[in-house]
């Protein structure tokens, strides 16, 4: 008998993996059980491709995956990319001046590098984080020379409330959105992603359904953070985390136990196998 949903796009950090970024054994085991069922996953995350190796090694086949927020669908060694939206190149510049005028860490993502102007500790802490080694150039040459899919601010945590008013302010003229986020293990730093406000992890799964020729109703989806909003309101099954924000709950059909109880496994084997 057919299964009702052929493709489950999930989210990573606190969906499927903890904050060490190791997926539980039940966890494993209901991502080989979905491939032997014939049905297809897609990781749906805020980073980058390459910061996401280890999690894409566990993946019992290859396929074709959401990165930076939705602003890149491709598959998981980026040969293939069949989605992408950059930031516009006369905003790149404006960005940069906005860093060094106070002082800010920032970094810059193609699809496939990770560029720093300079070593710093704060980015040397993010690159740790992801996995990910850095390229040091000079940003106004590879501004002009390659898409800039997403840029990242690392700035201190007890400064958060001394820049978040004004990046929101920045952002808000620039059609940019500027999205603050921590890693459990580094609670010291905040990582703002900087990305065009009209990407979405919802518009991604469109075009990634569009070209898996799938209909919207067939895909399920299940995510723990705001950022994953978009994603289950845009899909045919919505299925939340436990931990989750009270505004993703209102978009998901279904609530599952936290990551610590293995809620991705139980979701799979109650809602999809």
């Amino acid at each position: 008998m057919p299964h009702k949903y052929k493709l489950l796009v999930s989210d990573i950090d606190g969906t499927l993996t903890d904050g060490r970024g190791v997926i539980s054994a039940a966890d494993k085991k209901a991502l080989l059980d979905l491939h032997r069922a014939g049905i297809k996953v897609s990781l749906c995350t805020g980073r980058p491709a390459k910061g996401c190796k280890a999690v894409l090694q566990e993946m019992p086949t290859d396929g074709f995956h959401v990165f930076f927020d939705g602003a890149l669908v491709c598959n998981s060694n980026q040969t293939e990319i069949i989605y992408s939206r950059p930031i516009k190149k006369e905003l790149l510049g404006e960005i940069c001046a906005l860093a060094q005028e106070h002082g800010l860490t920032l970094e810059l993502f193609s699809s496939t590098c990770f560029y720093v102007e300079q070593e710093h500790t704060l980015a040397q802490i993010h690159s740790d984080l992801l996995n990910f080694e850095t390229t040091e150039v000079y940003f106004s040459a590879v501004c002009q020379q390659v898409p800039i899919i997403m840029g990242c601010l690392v700035i201190p945590a007890e400064d958060e409330n001394k820049f978040k008013p004004m990046l929101a302010d920045f952002g808000g003229k620039r059609n940019l959105v500027f999205s603050w986020t921590m890693n459990p293990t580094r609670p010291d730093i905040r990582l703002v992603n900087i990305i065009m406000d009209d990407v979405s992890k919802g518009r991604a799964l469109e075009a990634l359904c569009a070209y898996l020729r799938l209909e919207l109703k067939e895909v399920a989806a299940i995510g723990d953070g705001a950022n994953d909003i978009s994603l289950l309101s845009t899909a045919g099954l919505a299925i939340a985390m436990q931990n989750a924000p009270p505004q993703l709950k209102a978009a998901a059909d279904y609530i599952t136990p936290d990551l610590t109880h293995d809620g991705f496994a139980q979701a799979v084997h109650k809602h999809l196998l």
